[in-house]
């Protein structure tokens, strides 16, 4: 049995977004996003005493940092557009869509969290696809667990390998 390590690629980590007032009636829909990082953060105030330093912990504070390129008449991007003007609740996934990953249930490793997108840029370059920027600021702490995508929300992500005979359903 092999003990070597086997690295994680950024490639394989997909967000998916749903506004949280369509949860009983949408499946989350899958962003282009070219880059996006998950950070997690304290603020920690030392305090001097004459026993020495103690430290005071704050609160976590979470966010995601997201660049994707808007694909026409997308209709997410317009739910995204629109929940930062509006101010309205989100559903993020963070999900590692790699086949070794898989469990028997067919569900990926996942963190899954709720807030709102604080910013949206969509700038024009005249040289460049549409790159959207945007920052989504996490309420409470994120929760790790397994998700399960939909065949659509798969394919979207990457296909698989098909053979060259008809597909029957």
């Amino acid at each position: 049995m092999s003990t070597e390590k086997q690295m994680q690629h950024g490639k394989n980590k997909i967000l998916l977004f749903r506004r949280l007032a369509d949860q009983n009636t949408e499946a989350a829909k899958l962003a282009f996003q070219t880059e996006h990082t998950f950070s997690y953060s304290r603020d920690l105030e030392t305090i001097l005493t004459k026993d020495g330093n103690v430290i005071n912990v704050g609160g976590l504070e979470s966010e995601v940092e997201i660049n994707a390129i808007q694909a026409k008449d997308d209709p997410l991007f317009d739910l995204l557009r629109q929940s930062v003007i509006k101010g309205e609740k989100l559903e993020l996934w963070e999900v590692a869509v790699d086949e070794d990953l898989k469990d028997e249930e067919d569900k990926y490793p996942a963190v899954y969290a709720q807030g709102y997108l604080s910013e949206w840029e969509d700038p024009a370059n005249v040289e460049e696809n549409i790159t959207i920027s945007s920052t989504f600021t996490v309420e409470m702490e994120p929760q790790f667990g397994r998700a399960t995508l939909t065949a659509e929300q798969e394919q979207a992500a990457q296909y698989a390998f098909k053979d060259t005979t008809a597909v029957t359903p």
